[in-house]
């Protein structure tokens, strides 16, 4: 879908369904054209309720919002940390994850707060489609992580949730990376076997098979009627129609009740 890039990430879907997505080493990209030169090694993006798009910048040591009709107009959020991958809820409040620390830190009104340490390698951060929970991938073992949210950001009863397949015998990380929910509750993982879906239990019941040799980073649910997997892996960005429908973050759904 789109290629000659560096090493993409961070795919984002707006209003229309339209995918943003960045290259760590240079931009932020919507398809077929450039929306900002230089984005600081960005990694991860979101919008957001207010319309903007949330970027987690590594070297630039903060998160910021942009304009998406204006990219010069950007607002500093919170700095000095330095983030992998965020989420934003319909109230606002940002989650994203800093691997250096072992961290995920919860931002709401400006403040932010740490709501847990202790995760070898926060990577991808994701909030449910009800919003009840949120789920951080672990690089660095087999597990997805699962905390359910409290009415003031704080993070309870966190476990590692999702058990991720392995590509081979004696293989102890999936090497997890970004992910994204449909409108059932079933969890899409990037790992380095391809794409793992899960079902709301935490079962893995399918893997799609990686769309090149790179290991996939990140994925997004979006297009025109929100049925198209993005998925960013190395140089590249692939897409890939589904059965299953994606939702926008600021519009939360109630998923169906989990079947044991």
């Amino acid at each position: 879908m789109s290629s000659g890039h560096q090493f993409t990430e961070g795919p984002a879907i707006d209003k229309n369904g339209d995918l943003y997505f960045a290259d760590t080493r240079a931009g932020i990209y919507r398809i077929g054209s450039t929306f900002l030169a230089q984005a600081h090694h960005t990694s991860g993006l979101m919008f957001g309720p207010d319309g903007k798009l949330y970027a987690a910048e590594q070297d630039g040591k903060r998160i910021v919002a942009y304009d998406p009709q204006n990219s010069a107009a950007e607002t500093v959020v919170t700095e000095g940390i330095v983030p992998n991958d965020l989420c934003v809820s319909s109230k606002g409040d940002i989650y994203f994850t800093e691997p250096s620390t072992h961290r995920v830190y919860h931002v709401r009104n400006g403040k932010r707060t740490m709501v847990y340490e202790g995760i070898a390698y926060p990577n991808g951060v994701r909030l449910s489609p009800d919003e009840s929970l949120l789920v951080v991938a672990d690089s660095q073992t087999r597990t997805v992580w699962s905390f359910q949210v409290q009415p003031d950001g704080t993070l309870a009863n966190g476990q590692p949730f999702y058990r991720l397949n392995l590509p081979d015998e004696g293989a102890v990380r999936a090497n997890a990376d970004g992910m994204t929910f449909d409108d059932q509750g079933f969890l899409y993982i990037a790992t380095n076997t391809g794409i793992q879906i899960c079902d709301q239990p935490g079962r893995v019941v399918a893997i799609i098979s990686k769309p090149s040799p790179a290991t996939p980073s990140n994925l997004a649910i979006g297009g025109p009627d929100m049925q198209t997997l993005y998925v960013t892996a190395g140089d590249k960005v692939f897409a890939r129609h589904l059965r299953r429908k994606g939702f926008h973050p600021w519009q939360p759904v109630k998923p169906p009740m989990p079947q044991l």
